[in-house]
């Protein structure tokens, strides 16, 4: 009896798979597409055709399994909040547990070396703001609604401020705790966000 031939998601599912097995048992500099190819049971070619470098791979693999464990990304989540300071909380645990399933190792390895992966890091970086600030417009929006004091059109790069601290402190290996979240949460952000009563 012959194996049929995977196609379409169901071969991309396996491929994400081997590759996230290969990160996992000997790390992301050992991936390459011979040994994903061997460990998906696929062709090389098959691979090349769907992405340029193993790092981008990688990369989708990781964001498929966050987008597989969260139910889909940050600025998809159903928000539940009472109040502008529950909607963060509740956007950066998830963006949290995004960070944890891409690796910090990973996260850090990727920021260390910002040379090799150049094209990618742009691409990455550029679409992850798009997803955080979409997340903090509807985390705003429901604040507006619930009538609560928030500044008007405020700067991407204060929409990103949130991300951002919490993505240098994983690069520096600091501990992201509830701690250091409140403080971010209501020393830092509401500050930024609210108008003066």
């Amino acid at each position: 009896m012959t194996k049929q031939r995977r196609r379409g998601k169901e071969l991309e599912k396996d491929i994400y798979i081997a590759t996230r097995g290969i990160i996992d048992e000997t790390g992301f500099r050992t991936l390459t597409f011979e040994r994903v190819a061997k460990k998906a049971a696929t062709s090389k070619p098959v691979i090349y055709r769907r992405w340029k470098t193993p790092f981008g791979l990688a990369l989708a693999a990781l964001q498929d399994k966050i987008r597989r464990d969260n139910h889909g990304k940050v600025d998809e989540i159903v928000l539940t909040g009472q109040s502008l300071r529950e909607d963060l909380f509740q956007v950066l645990h998830r963006f949290l547990v995004s960070v944890d399933v891409i690796g910090k190792s990973f996260f850090r390895e990727i920021l260390a070396e910002p040379n090799c992966y150049n094209d990618s890091l742009a691409k990455i970086i550029n679409g992850n703001s798009s997803v955080d600030i979409n997340a903090i417009n509807r985390i705003l929006k429901r604040a507006l609604k619930r009538g609560e004091h928030v500044k008007k059109n405020l700067p991407e790069a204060i929409k990103l401020l949130p991300f951002d601290w919490l993505r240098y402190r994983v690069f520096v290996q600091e501990s992201i705790d509830e701690k250091a979240l409140e403080l971010l949460v209501d020393d830092i952000i509401l500050p930024i966000y609210l108008e003066d009563k």
